[in-house]
């Protein structure tokens, strides 16, 4: 009884905030930054959003392949100093990573993307269905939401994407450019 006692009083004795030591060799994933020369360094925030549809909601049908088929309106604003070329993909998580879009070669000046219209110098990979450009979301009648993760890339050096490239090879090249990112999902279902 006083063992059970003294185990009680010792596991109450923590008011259950305090973090355990991580074990040995483990490490956080690193927090993008960037520096300003005579300044702290800062984390960089970026955010992509769309008018047309919120973070995590229903992209409309005009979007798909039930509707017309183009490229939602997408706007992320100003971009990290040191920016050297903006990349976008967008990618069916729940289609084994189906790339329906990637675009690359966009000047970091650009702060968005009106419907259906890619910038002068952009470059656009090919999509899942080997076309360049935008395939809108068509996943299977009756399978479910799909949920379509667009990543906006604001790189330190130039992606060196080309317009031959699939979009698995675009988006792997894409990934390998240090530089900030900023998520939108947004899922789609067909009855």
């Amino acid at each position: 009884m006083v063992v059970a006692v003294a185990l009680l009083v010792v596991g109450c004795a923590s008011d259950g905030r305090t973090l355990r030591a991580p074990p040995a060799g483990a490490s956080a994933p690193a927090v993008p930054r960037t520096t300003t020369p005579g300044q702290s360094t800062a984390v960089a925030p970026i955010a992509l959003t769309s008018t047309d549809f919120e973070p995590g909601g229903q992209i409309p049908l005009d979007y798909t392949c039930d509707g017309a088929g183009t490229s939602p309106p997408l706007a992320w604003g100003a971009v990290p100093e040191g920016t050297s070329e903006l990349a976008l993909t967008v990618i069916d998580t729940d289609a084994n990573g189906f790339v329906h879009w990637v675009l690359a070669g966009l000047d970091p000046t650009v702060q968005a993307l009106a419907t259906g219209v890619v910038p002068d110098g952009a470059i656009q990979a090919k999509n899942g269905k080997g076309a360049a450009g935008w395939t809108g979301p068509c996943p299977p009648k009756q399978s479910g939401p799909h949920h379509y993760v667009f990543t906006l890339y604001a790189l330190t050096a130039a992606s060196g994407v080309t317009a031959d490239m699939s979009g698995i090879e675009a988006v792997a090249a894409i990934s390998k450019v240090p530089g900030l990112t900023a998520t939108l999902i947004g899922a789609y279902t067909r009855a």
